[in-house]
């Protein structure tokens, strides 16, 4: 064990059903605390050196330890040691939660707002992406986290210690993380560009019919030479002057509707 920078203590408990009774069903309630950690441990990864990793075992400027278990109803102690941060990651427990909570309630569905000026400037830099990849890098493994929900428990909860309780997961976010449904055909939408990287070709979008941002990932048959209307939409957020365009997109959507994202094959102005 190396030692820590600093450390960061949180518990993961099961609430309801047999974790009344301090207990849960074995396979199930081990495969959701795996999943559970190594969602962690990717946001971790991402906060750390601002990176997006989709697996949890490119951890590696910080340790997971699990501390104990305890009953009431069912608590999992676990310390957090980061180990080593990238210049300008904040050495603040309170900015990884809300980098945490953040990450977490946008990969299951939930309204969450980001509290800390760190993450509030992640969230409103225009170019930067690396909150919407590791959303989606930790689906998966929040999904498998979610396994025991319904079955043996009612629910599963991340807490601090003295802070109380900062994400809840249920039948609802279970629902949610179910299953990404994609559309079967291109359809048209209308928006305007709000993010943009042209890197990774990934971004958000203000799409008129839904009454919402939401992320989208140009698809690999994208035309390079319409990349510039894009960023002729993105400007028009900058000078916040809306400058719509009409997409051929896909909505990758849950189980109850609610889209996720949106693959972007090609667009107008």
């Amino acid at each position: 064990m190396s030692d820590p920078e600093y450390s960061i203590p949180f518990k993961i408990r099961f609430a309801g059903k047999d974790a009344d009774d301090h207990r849960v069903e074995a396979y199930e309630g081990g495969r959701s605390i795996l999943g559970m950690t190594r969602a962690i441990q990717i946001v971790t990864q991402s906060y750390l050196n601002q990176v997006a990793v989709s697996r949890a075992t490119a951890l590696h400027d910080g340790e997971i330890y699990l501390a104990g278990v305890k009953p009431g109803s069912l608590l999992f102690d676990f310390d957090l040691n980061i180990l080593k941060r990238s210049i300008g990651v904040p050495k603040d427990r309170d900015t990884f939660f809300d980098f945490l909570a953040t990450i977490l309630s946008r990969a299951s569905g939930q309204k969450y707002t980001p509290k800390s000026a760190y993450v509030q400037r992640l969230d409103a830099d225009k170019e930067d992406d690396l909150l919407d990849l590791t959303v989606e890098a930790v689906e998966d493994p929040l999904k498998e986290g979610h396994r025991a929900i319904g079955n043996s428990i009612g629910q599963i909860s991340i807490d601090r210690p003295r802070n109380g309780t900062i994400m809840v997961f249920d039948p609802e976010t279970k629902l949610y993380l179910q299953s990404s449904i994609v559309d079967e055909d291109w359809g048209h939408l209308s928006g305007h560009v709000t993010r943009f990287n042209a890197i990774t070709g990934n971004g958000r979008a203000y799409i008129t019919s839904l009454q919402k941002i939401i992320p989208f990932r140009l698809d690999e048959g994208f035309p390079a030479g319409k990349r510039g209307h894009i960023t002729w939409s993105l400007h028009g957020s900058n000078i916040n002057t809306a400058k719509n365009l009409t997409f051929d997109a896909k909505r990758i959507s849950s189980q109850s509707g609610a889209v996720k994202r949106l693959a972007i094959l090609d667009c107008d102005q």
